[in-house]
């Protein structure tokens, strides 16, 4: 199978991009898997067999777990709650139900059982070849012939993945800096990640314990957390501003050096003002076809009575500073853009 990544930095469409894929009879789209299970996409990771990367793919994260069990699960995330075999409070949540396997099934539970049959079978080799393995099992399962991985803040890592999926190409897709840095100031883990520096940076390091922490950082990384503080603890609007110009600068020069063909640009506002045009041209892509069945069901995703820009509602002050701090990574997309509409004239 054919395998494509769309990344991004996150809050830029992403999640409605995969749930439109999966409208796709040809396309395999696997929703929010890597992002957790970062460490397997070091090329470092050592050669494990099918155990030891099923353990990968189902050991539940703290800090996921602590932010489903405030009751701050993001909209991405789309496992059945209450309803499921999984609870984040009792058995945690494996990485693989957070949104691939409920999007791919009505019951991730028993999907998640087929695959708990198969995996540990597989022979020792690196997680890549697992990754390849495990998408053209499903894709097997379920008739498709294209793989499509989409989790969100994946741009950074762009090097990597070229690294071990040499053969994959790649969709950026992208959204106004400023909207983009907007959005992140409301959501649960990259306020986590937000909230998690702010307490080292105080402690000079990660903290023994929440006793150990000043009254104000106490309920905001570590169990339980305080969702109401969690929320409400300010953050500047430019710090996100920052991290979406370092995820954007960290993996644009990596698209703009692939050759021709090798990647392609999507931009969220696109998908809102004229869903049609955009998705045909991400199908052809793709290779598959963009037929009027899929085009249909697919544009009826978006939701094009929303507001293109959030960020115009911010004061002319913050507005400013938050597309100072978007800067670097605004150029960093048009001069990668502009090396890829060069190549593809060449």
């Amino acid at each position: 199978m054919s395998i494509t990544f769309v990344v991004g930095t996150g809050r830029c469409g992403s999640t409605a991009v995969s749930r439109v894929l999966h409208q796709h009879p040809d396309v395999l789209s696997v929703s929010e898997l890597l992002i957790g299970l970062l460490p397997t996409l070091n090329p470092e990771f050592p050669a494990i067999d099918g155990s030891g990367m099923w353990r990968e793919l189902t050991t539940p994260s703290p800090l996921w777990d602590a932010i489903f069990r405030a009751g701050l699960t993001p909209p991405e995330i789309c496992y059945p709650f209450g309803r499921g075999r999984f609870d984040p409070a009792v058995t945690g949540m494996p990485p693989i139900t957070y949104s691939m396997l409920p999007m791919l099934s009505d019951d991730p539970d028993a999907l998640f059982d087929r695959l708990a049959a198969e995996v540990p079978t597989w022979p020792v080799r690196g997680a890549a070849g697992h990754y390849r393995a495990l998408f053209a099992f499903l894709g097997e399962m379920f008739g498709t012939r294209v793989t499509v991985e989409r989790s969100g803040a994946m741009l950074g890592l762009v090097p990597q993945l070229r690294e071990l999926f040499p053969e994959a190409r790649f969709v950026h897709l992208h959204r106004d800096g400023p909207d983009s840095a907007l959005s992140m100031s409301r959501h649960p883990l990259y306020r986590a990640y937000a909230l998690t520096m702010e307490v080292h940076n105080a402690m000079g390091g990660p903290p023994a314990s929440e006793e150990e922490l000043p009254e104000r950082l106490r309920g905001l990384t570590g169990h339980p957390l305080d969702a109401e503080k969690f929320m409400s603890y300010p953050l500047p609007l430019a710090w996100f501003g920052t991290a979406w110009s370092t995820l954007v600068c960290q993996g644009m020069p990596a698209l703009a050096a692939m050759p021709p063909g090798a990647w392609t640009s999507l931009r969220y506002e696109d998908l809102l003002a004229d869903p049609a045009p955009a998705l045909t041209r991400l199908a052809e892509f793709l290779d598959v076809p963009a037929t009027p069945q899929w085009l249909a069901s697919a544009t009826s995703i978006f939701d094009r009575r929303r507001p293109v820009s959030h960020a115009a509602r911010l004061t002319p002050a913050e507005q400013a500073e938050l597309r100072e701090a978007c800067a670097p990574g605004v150029q960093a997309i048009a001069d990668a853009e502009a090396r890829l509409l060069g190549g593809i004239a060449a």
